[in-house]
Parts: structure tokens; C-alpha cells; sequence
């Protein structure tokens, strides 16, 4: 038996929809989110999200820090990598806030497994982060990584051709989970 749950009005890094059970599982609290800078320029961090039912996504947004430098992308790819929207290059401003882009017109997705993914083009601006000492948690919670990327691409990324074991990622991204998230409402019945 499948429980198909209702939507929530905001999906983020650490909501069930997203991979808060897995955040949860690796004895993550609250105390361990703070201020980090990106640890590697142009890396793309895919977060893996799901939605049981057709919705409307208005907004996607990066948390920020404290300090906003240089330039930032979000968007939402498929599971298998097609890529969706992207809010473009943009500059990071704003400090300990969300940094929400509009989607105009609004974007309908689901059901199915999406990816939340962000870049960065350089090392000093910061977002809130998760942060753990085993380098292995974002390959088991399903994160993807690309390098020397910036902005996200506007085609479609391979996930398998993407450098994913924990013994080939730089082990410096591999503790970094930024806080991202979308906007939305229900679109069926």
C-alpha cells in the first residue's frame, strides 16, 4: 500500500518530500545548520525531492548567510536529468534570508522525483549548510555533484557520467548540503 501524502506549500532540503528523513537517520539537529562558504567554485549540488500530485511551483530559493558574494544559479532538473528552469545567473545579495527567484510564468511538475540543484561562481559567498563528519552522506541521500559548472546548464546532465563515489569527490563538498527550496500550490483535485 502507497500513502500518497498532501503537498506542502514550501518544499526544502530538510522537509520529507526532500531528504529530511535522511537528514533525520544521520542524527542531524538543528544546531548543525550554520553559515558556510561554498567549499568548491562551480560545483552543482542536486538535491533529490519528490511530489506525489501535479503543482504549481511560483518561487525557488537558496537560504544565504552571512556574507552574499559573487554570483548564484538555481533551478529544478528531472530524475533523469532534463533540465527544467534555472533562475539564471544572478547576484547573491542578501544576508541570513532567502534569496527567492520568481518562476513567471508559474511552473507545473509532478508527480515524480526532481532535483533542486545550485551553483555558485566563487568560494566567499555562504549559504545555510548542513554539515556532518562522514563524507559519505550526500552519495547515500541521494545527492549528485557536477564541477567547474556555472551557471547550471540549460541542457540536459547525465547523472551517470558524473563523478558520484564518495572516494572520487573532492571530500570538501561532500559534507555540504546548502538549504534550497520551492514555492508552491496544488494544481488538481
Amino acid at each position: 500500500m502507497t500513502i500518497d501524502f498532501p503537498p506542502t506549500q514550501t518544499i526544502s532540503t530538510h522537509s520529507l518530500e526532500a531528504i529530511g528523513v535522511e537528514l533525520l537517520g544521520a542524527g542531524l539537529r538543528g544546531s548543525d545548520w550554520g553559515s558556510a562558504i561554498n567549499p568548491v567554485t562551480s560545483t552543482i549540488y542536486f538535491i533529490p525531492f519528490w511530489v506525489s500530485q501535479a503543482m504549481s511551483v511560483t518561487k525557488v530559493f537558496a537560504q544565504n548567510s552571512a556574507v552574499a558574494q559573487g554570483s548564484i544559479d538555481v533551478g529544478i532538473y528531472t530524475e533523469d536529468g532534463a533540465y527544467i528552469i534555472s533562475a539564471g545567473s544572478t547576484t547573491h545579495s542578501g544576508v541570513n534570508t532567502p534569496q527567492a527567484f520568481d518562476l513567471s510564468p508559474d511552473l507545473i511538475i509532478g508527480p515524480g522525483r526532481f532535483y533542486l540543484a545550485v551553483t555558485m561562481n566563487t568560494t566567499q559567498g555562504t549559504l545555510l549548510r548542513a554539515s556532518w563528519t562522514t563524507t559519505t552522506f550526500g552519495v547515500m541521500a541521494g545527492m549528485k555533484y557536477q564541477f567547474d559548472t556555472f551557471p547550471l546548464p540549460t541542457t540536459n546532465v547525465s547523472f551517470t557520467n558524473l563523478t558520484n563515489t564518495a572516494a572520487a569527490l573532492p571530500l570538501r563538498a561532500l559534507p555540504y548540503v546548502p538549504m534550497l527550496g520551492l514555492t508552491t500550490h496544488v494544481t488538481g483535485p
